[in-house]
């Protein structure tokens, strides 16, 4: 009985770096979300969507160059519990003193979350929340179904 009423283990960011760096999970998209692993889903139009703005930010970025735009696959570790893969990301040069190989130790300071089918608004509005509590400054939520976005921001 005792073994049921066991709480569920909790992966901290170093556990998790070593699972998602096995071979078998090489092609997948992995979140650590609250200490537990989820997969991203890859669905066509949301994939559109994100490359489209991604593109967007990106050819600013070519002539106004303080910053890099990321995809779905540039991680960011918000912290030991938590480690995002938003759709379209943005930082800024002055935060990011080095160019990582894997996931960034801080927050984007724009993430860009795009409803798939599988998503819910309201874990979209969750996501984001989570993204301000631990310093990302803008963040984008898009209903490609619905041909609308919203705008969360950080309270001054």
């Amino acid at each position: 009985m005792t073994d049921m009423l066991a709480e569920k283990k909790r992966l901290t960011y170093a556990e998790f770096a070593v699972i998602q760096s096995q071979p078998e999970n090489a092609d997948k998209i992995l979140e650590l979300v609250d200490g537990e692993i989820s997969q991203k889903s890859s669905y066509f139009m949301p994939s559109v969507f994100a490359a489209r703005l991604g593109a967007f930010i990106g050819v600013f970025l070519l002539t106004n160059r303080f910053g890099y735009v990321t995809g779905e696959a540039g991680g960011y570790i918000l912290s030991d519990k938590y480690t995002f893969n938003p759709d379209v990301g943005y930082i800024a040069k002055a935060r990011l003193p080095q160019t990582p190989a894997r996931e960034v130790s801080v927050t984007p300071d724009l993430a860009v979350e795009i409803m798939s089918p599988t998503d819910s608004k309201r874990k979209l509005r969750e996501k984001a929340e989570i993204y301000l509590r631990y310093g990302t400054r803008l963040v984008w939520l898009v209903f490609p179904s619905e041909q609308r976005a919203g705008v969360v921001r950080a309270k001054s």
